[in-house]
C-alpha cells in the first residue's frame, strides 16, 4: 500500500475505483482520498495562450475543448477564473468641461420571440467613442417626450446632438 501524500501515514485502505478504473485509496489518519499514480494532464502555457486567442474569436467552448484536447469542465473553470480576475469596477476618465458632442443611434432585436421587440438607444461621445447614455425598452421614435427625457438624463452640460433618426422631434 502507498503512503498518504498528505500526512505520509501508512494507515491506508483501498476505497473503490475512480472514473477511469484506477484504484482509489483512503488514509485512515487524515481522511484524504488519493490515487497511487495519478495521470493528471498538465495544460501547457502554449495551450492556454491558444485558448485565450480562441476565446476572443467567440468560438464555442465545446469546439475549443475539442481543438485543444482539454475537458470542457477544465475549460469552463479556466474561463471562470479568468473572468473573476478581471476587475468589475469600470474606471471612467475625467472629462474636460465644455461642449460635448454626442451621436445617437438605435437598434432593435427580438428577445425570446418575435412578439417581444426591444429597442436599444445609445448616446455616444463623438470624440472619445464612449457611451454616455443608454435606453432599453420601447421605441423612442413614437414618444417624443420620452426621447427628450432620455437625452436630458444623458447630458449634464450643453450638448450639440448629431442624430439621424429623430425626425419627429
Amino acid at each position: 500500500m502507498p503512503n498518504c501524500p498528505n500526512c505520509n501515514s501508512k494507515d491506508v485502505v483501498k476505497n473503490g475505483f475512480i472514473h477511469n478504473g484506477n484504484q482509489n485509496h483512503k488514509c485512515k489518519a487524515c481522511g484524504r482520498q488519493f490515487v497511487e499514480a495519478p495521470r493528471q494532464k498538465l495544460i501547457s502555457e502554449e495551450t492556454k495562450a491558444l485558448i485565450d486567442k480562441l476565446l476572443l474569436e467567440k468560438i464555442p467552448l465545446a469546439g475549443i475543448a475539442r481543438v485543444c484536447d482539454v475537458s470542457e469542465t477544465w475549460l469552463q473553470n479556466y474561463v471562470n477564473r479568468k473572468y473573476e480576475a478581471i476587475p468589475q469596477q469600470v474606471n471612467v476618465s475625467a472629462k474636460k468641461k465644455g461642449r460635448l458632442t454626442i451621436q445617437c443611434d438605435e437598434m432593435w432585436s427580438f428577445v425570446g420571440n418575435k412578439g417581444n421587440k426591444q429597442w436599444i438607444w445609445l448616446a455616444i461621445d463623438v470624440d472619445t467613442r464612449e457611451i454616455v447614455g443608454v435606453h432599453i425598452g420601447e421605441s423612442l421614435r413614437t414618444r417624443s417626450a420620452k426621447a427628450l427625457e432620455f437625452f436630458a438624463q444623458c447630458l449634464s452640460s450643453v450638448c450639440c446632438c448629431l442624430y439621424r433618426f429623430l425626425e419627429c422631434i
